[in-house]
């Protein structure tokens, strides 16, 4: 069965669904470079923390994820943990990428490098959205949720055509992410 290692439910282990936004909702992530990025910190920090990253999604302006770890084996990880780790790194990278790889270009427009690099860059919105996700069957609509984000966005006419999410990983395509339940 697809779904027969769910994490456990209970009141001291919550998978996480989580949201957030890039500053001021600009598209970075129809950027194929950060997407990269993106998904390379992700699998960076669930090995670092020893969380599962059980599903996510890249729409060009936010990012959707669904996280796991047993609170019993990790009591010290939190979810702020987390986010602040893959926030404060991805911006850190994409950043670099954007402004100091030498090709004085920021989103495919040819600037002047100096006065980008003045001014404060924000790739993320202050915060998060976390839900606390308690039974499989809020477990499994928010893994369809976040698999159907982009089709409902209007990006791509089906899941499995969505290059930047986990749906690959549920339905036998090329595994980028492996579901660590």
């Amino acid at each position: 069965m697809l779904y027969k290692n769910l994490p456990k439910f209970d009141d001291n282990s919550y998978a996480h669904f989580i949201t957030t936004n890039t500053y001021n909702n600009y598209p970075y992530f129809k950027d194929e470079e950060s997407c990269q990025i993106i998904v390379g910190e992700l699998q960076f920090y669930s090995r670092k923390y020893g969380f599962a990253l059980i599903g996510y999604v890249i729409i060009p302006d936010h990012l959707h994820l669904l996280v796991w770890w047993d609170k019993e084996e990790k009591p010290n990880l939190s979810i702020s943990k987390v986010m602040n780790s893959i926030k404060t790194m991805t911006a850190k990278r994409i950043k670099r990428r954007l402004f100091y790889n030498g090709d004085i270009k920021y989103m495919g427009r040819l600037t002047d490098v100096g006065q980008l690099t003045r001014r404060p860059f924000r790739l993320w919105q202050p915060g998060f959205y976390d839900f606390n996700i308690y039974s499989e069957e809020k477990f499994l609509e928010k893994l369809n949720y976040i698999h159907s984000n982009p089709v409902k966005a209007g990006l791509v006419s089906s899941p499995e055509r969505c290059k930047w999410s986990s749906h690959k990983d549920y339905f036998g395509e090329e595994k980028v992410i492996r579901p660590k339940v």
